[in-house]
């Protein structure tokens, strides 16, 4: 074998790295296609080349990329099955190749290129396919020369179309996969209720959590007024928002205010709105929370602050369904559930005298407690894991949480409950780019821990690592269940690919229940 015969060889080598190379990136396949022709040009010399893939929908073959060919040209390359060389190339799967271009009968000049070439271009062809499988045709003009040999061209072409229907392949099975997953979401979130996805806002799997989940589920299709208690920081408003989305009145308004934060002055207006000219200021008519909210939700949060003044015309609402504007005499009828919250002793507050006793029966139909975290530890590696990830998103990191991190924050005692947890767990995202370790949680949550609290409310979080795959396990088992046991919606639910679905479900022992 010649020098000059190695470094041609070579040269075809160079192409089909060049093309590997291409086609290993994330690009389109139109893009991978069109790269691939300048390959040809820019190491083969091969001043016009295109590909004509299969359209199963037209049943014929249409230049899809070309390289030295004019829009219009292009345009013009639609060829049948067995028509001329091009169609003949598919249809019987053999390269072609043609020096005479311009007087050969098969080959129909249907792109009109010849009127701008020259004779001494060699025309070649080869099928794109894989298998049985054929895509299209790949076919490039090549100059005569004494060292060509078509031949060697051809092998050199079809190894690149084989990679090419390789491709080609991959991406029909990838959009295949996609429109089945798009499928499958749309099967999910018809499938699984609203009542499921509401209660997903509520993260935990302790005992305190799933029976709160329960009685939330009961008392949200009812009417009546609910009276959230619990420590600050709990999480009353998100229970509030839940009872909203899981009832009736979903679609309709959700209103919230906030009865400590506001002076008694301005709450008022703000619950039932004003006139024009009541008072100094009020240039025109302004609707309260309670209208706003007509026909949804209205969230009277910490209403143990609400003035005792305000407690009776609260009270006057609830009994008479209607209210009147500031400085009008005129009533305004309105239908709004009322869920009011607070984290004081209510009672406490009536032997007072700083809150009505008769408002207080009107509030409290249905009371709902709110577990403090201390009470629930078994639901913190999961809270941690939840509040990580949304950080992380916000901040652009990828932090993840020792587990000597883990057993620490779970053995504190949190005061502040889940919004001091979730802040504590903002801070330290912000302030480290490492993997959050013992070391770096503040010094009063590594000094204030409460060993013998914790044994008393272990419930087996001795193991940290134990407790997470106890809660991962409950959650798939829980996911199954919400999904009629079927697997690709179940890991779609949580995240997982199938493989991983099935890693965990053989992990666990988690039985397939057939339906």
């Amino acid at each position: 074998m010649t020098g000059q015969q190695i470094n041609i060889k070579e040269g075809y080598l160079t192409i089909i790295h060049e093309a590997s190379k291409i086609l290993s990136k994330k690009n389109t396949l139109n893009e991978s296609l069109k790269e691939i022709l300048k390959i040809l040009y820019s190491y083969w010399d091969a001043p016009i080349s295109f590909m004509a893939l299969y359209d199963d929908q037209t049943g014929k073959l249409k230049i899809v990329e070309s390289f030295g060919m004019t829009k219009k040209e292009a345009s013009k390359g639609i060829f049948k099955k067995g028509e001329g060389v091009v169609g003949s190339i598919f249809k019987n799967e053999v390269p072609a190749v043609i020096y005479d271009i311009k007087s050969n009968p098969k080959y129909l000049n249907k792109t009109r290129i010849t009127k701008r070439i020259g004779s001494e271009l060699v025309f070649l062809g080869v099928p794109i396919k894989v298998g049985g499988e054929k895509f299209g045709v790949l076919c490039t003009y090549k100059e005569k020369t004494r060292t060509f040999s078509h031949d060697d061209a051809i092998k050199m072409l079809s190894t690149l179309a084989t990679l090419i229907g390789l491709t080609k392949k991959m991406y029909e099975r990838m959009e295949e996969e996609r429109k089945f997953w798009q499928e499958e979401k749309e099967i999910l979130l018809t499938t699984i209720s609203k009542e499921a996805i509401a209660l997903n806002d509520i993260i935990g799997v302790s005992n305190a959590i799933s029976n709160l989940k329960k009685i939330l589920l009961k008392v949200a299709v009812a009417d009546s007024t609910i009276l959230i208690t619990g420590e600050s920081g709990t999480g009353k408003s998100l229970i509030a928002k839940t009872v909203h989305k899981l009832s009736p009145r979903r679609d309709k308004p959700f209103a919230t205010i906030n009865c400590a934060a506001i002076p008694e002055n301005l709450l008022e207006s703000e619950l039932f709105g004003y006139e024009k000219g009541a008072f100094t200021g009020a240039t025109s008519r302004k609707r309260g929370k309670f209208e706003l909210a007509n026909g949804g939700t209205l969230f009277l949060d910490e209403i143990g602050d609400m003035p005792l003044s305000l407690q009776a015309k609260l009270l006057n609402v609830l009994q008479d369904k209607e209210i009147s504007r500031l400085g009008s005499e005129l009533t305004v009828p309105v239908n709004v559930r009322i869920i009011a919250a607070t984290n004081k002793n209510i009672e406490k507050l009536i032997s007072l005298g700083n809150f009505r006793e008769d408002l207080y029966y009107r509030l409290n139909v249905i009371p709902i407690s709110v577990p403090p975290l201390r009470e629930r530890r078994e639901d913190i590696p999961l809270l941690i894991d939840y509040f990580l990830k949304k950080f992380n998103k916000i901040y652009k990191k990828r932090i993840s949480i020792k587990k000597d991190a883990i057993r620490a924050m779970v053995k504190y005692k949190w005061g502040g409950n889940i919004r001091e947890l979730e802040n504590t767990i903002e801070r330290l995202v912000i302030m480290n780019d490492d993997d959050i370790k013992l070391n770096d949680l503040p010094t009063y949550i590594k000094e204030n821990t409460t060993d013998t609290d914790f044994q008393q409310q272990d419930n087996g979080l001795k193991d940290v690592p134990m407790t997470i795959e106890n809660i991962e396990k409950q959650q798939i088992q829980e996911a199954l269940k919400k999904t009629g046991y079927v697997k690709s919606k179940t890991a779609r639910l949580l995240g997982y690919t199938i493989r991983q679905l099935d890693y965990r479900i053989k992990k666990y022992g988690i039985k397939i229940q057939k339906l």
